[in-house]
């Protein structure tokens, strides 16, 4: 792709170079948006990606997203809700209950696209810890929690965008990126739902409550503890396929 992924637009440009505008970014969402599902929704059976990162958001002469990178991905069985299966990915995108009992759904894919949605609005990195004030802010998830709760919605957007576009438009992206990267599954949206409140096509339901902060020692011993198991079975610096 003649414009490489969205990683490189949004971590790896440099001081003097143009950043990716509100326009596209929401465009690049929407796309990848898109993309799933039709994985999860237009072919049968269904696909389940599994590595949803920025470095797997590829970008054509247009600016338009492409998912790519199939390496990781899985078929869905009929009739049964989710597979169970070793844990392939990368660190910080993964789903709780993919990460830690490797139950694999539609929706371990759209709590990765809630981190990528969080990570184009906010230029910030899933698990960059800059300007983190706190250990609970470790994850992008936790630290944009933590901006909506407080009333700073605005906060989560990159310096660049924010006077760019509808304060409301923009908002609801936040919005859906959370709720999208929820921790318990049961409460996030399935892929054609989120590009329905992507789009404004639904009302978004009131963001439910956090039971823990992923940045919880529970959750990141037993996370770093899969990438470990991993890592020794395959000699690989990440979490690697079966």
């Amino acid at each position: 792709m003649p414009n490489g992924s969205l990683d490189d637009h949004l971590f790896k440009i440099e001081s003097n170079e143009k950043r990716l505008s509100w326009p596209q970014r929401k465009n690049i969402i929407l796309d990848v948006a898109k993309g799933l599902a039709y994985l999860h929704h237009g072919i049968k059976p269904a696909i389940y990606h599994r590595d949803i990162k920025a470095t797997n958001i590829l970008l054509d002469s247009e600016m338009k997203a492409r998912v790519a990178d199939f390496g990781l991905a899985k078929q869905s069985t009929e009739g049964q809700s989710h597979l169970t299966t070793r844990v392939a990915g990368t660190y910080g995108y993964l789903a709780p209950e993919y990460a830690l009992y490797g139950q694999l759904t539609e929706k371990s894919d759209v709590y990765s696209f809630g981190i990528v949605i969080l990570e184009t609005m906010s230029g910030r990195k899933v698990l960059d810890t800059t300007n983190a004030t706190s250990a609970s802010t470790i994850l992008i998830t936790d630290w944009a929690w933590t901006m909506v709760k407080s009333g700073d919605v605005k906060g989560v957007f990159d310096e660049g965008i924010r006077e760019e576009g509808p304060r409301g438009v923009m908002e609801r992206f936040v919005l859906v990126g959370i709720l999208c990267a929820h921790v318990m599954v049961a409460l996030r949206p399935t892929i054609a739902d989120a590009l329905k409140m992507l789009e404004g096509d639904i009302d978004i339901p009131r963001l439910p409550d956090r039971p823990l902060p992923l940045s919880h020692e529970s959750f990141r011993s037993s996370l770093l503890f899969s990438a470990s198991i991993s890592e020794r079975s395959k000699g690989t610096s990440s979490i690697s396929s079966m």
